[in-house]
């Protein structure tokens, strides 16, 4: 068997969707493969290494959620850097559920969201279905708290209720810059968290960042790419407020924007990605590059998952 899956970014409403507000992220055209094959000889492998808990912590959980059978021998690819921010960890865990699912005959994209996100769950303790779903579905999904137009599964977890939506995203041209900094996820959310805690204005930035989010979607929907970019800057400086912004980060957006329409910090910040959406990708490009980052030039994947072939 062999499956794949895109990696992702976060568009509008990372932070504030831990608040309950909406977050509408897209998939994008970076990629990870893998090719699995019945090793009941043997013991499970992964790279030709012996499957563990610290290198294989993902492939290892979706194998106990979804699998249960003799061992395999697993190959892996990737195009997605880790710890970047793209959602390197969804992309692995979807292209695995999505095979195993698919060499037992019984594969869907909900059951592949749904078991993705177990995976996810269970592997990091704590998690949003935001990347699995967003990587399974592919093109872009809006993430929220309760039901709108073209919805497609809720998930449930922990007592947090998460609908998933479709969201028709236009051919957006967008440059990620990867900072070379780890972005340090639960560090960045504890220090949001601390400030929404005790000061109102924080409250109120997390409240201006679901609106945002949200008049978001008709400009994304009439391909409106000024109007998309106008409030992808206005959602970086709310970030920013926040404190989860990094000098490597500044850099970078400060570079992008003269070629762009808009650019932003994109997921948990503190390091990892910024994103620009522009028509002028090698302009951008070099500037990131310049500004000391690493440029990755990407389009929307209008796949999510994609079984690519079953021998």
């Amino acid at each position: 068997m062999i499956s794949s899956a895109p990696a992702k970014v976060i568009l509008f409403g990372e932070h504030a969707v831990v608040y309950g507000k909406p977050a509408i992220a897209v998939a994008i055209n970076l990629r990870t493969r893998v090719y699995i094959e019945r090793n009941p000889k043997s013991s499970f492998t992964v790279n030709g290494w012996p499957m563990d808990d610290a290198h294989h912590a993902y492939i290892k959980k979706a194998i106990e959620e979804v699998w249960g059978e003799e061992p395999l021998k697993i190959t892996t690819e990737s195009e997605v850097p880790s710890a970047s921010g793209m959602g390197s960890s969804a992309s692995i865990t979807v292209a695995m559920v999505s095979a195993l699912l698919a060499m037992k005959g019984k594969d869907s994209e909900e059951k592949i969201a749904r078991k993705s996100f177990d995976v996810e769950w269970s592997t990091q303790g704590r998690a949003s279905p935001i990347d699995t779903s967003t990587v399974t579905h592919g093109q872009g999904i809006l993430v929220s708290f309760k039901k709108e137009r073209n919805f497609l599964w809720k998930i449930e977890r922990g007592g947090t209720e998460w609908y998933i939506h479709h969201v028709e995203i236009p051919p957006l041209r967008l440059v990620v810059g990867f900072s070379g900094v780890k972005g340090p996820t639960p560090k960045m959310v504890e220090k949001v968290r601390r400030f929404y805690t005790w000061n109102s204005f924080a409250r109120d930035v997390i409240e201006e960042i679901g609106k945002i989010t949200m008049a978001a979607l008709e400009p994304l929907e009439n391909e409106d790419y000024p109007k998309i970019g106008e409030l992808m800057d206005r959602n970086n400086k709310l970030l920013t407020i926040l404190g989860v912004s990094h000098p490597k980060l500044k850099k970078m957006i400060d570079a992008a924007r003269k070629h762009s329409y808009g650019a932003k910090i994109t997921g948990a910040g503190g390091g990892g990605c910024m994103l620009a959406l522009t028509d002028e990708q090698d302009e951008v490009a070099r500037a990131i590059r310049e500004a000391g980052g690493i440029p990755f030039k990407v389009s929307i994947s209008k796949q999510g998952y994609r079984i690519e072939s079953h021998l």
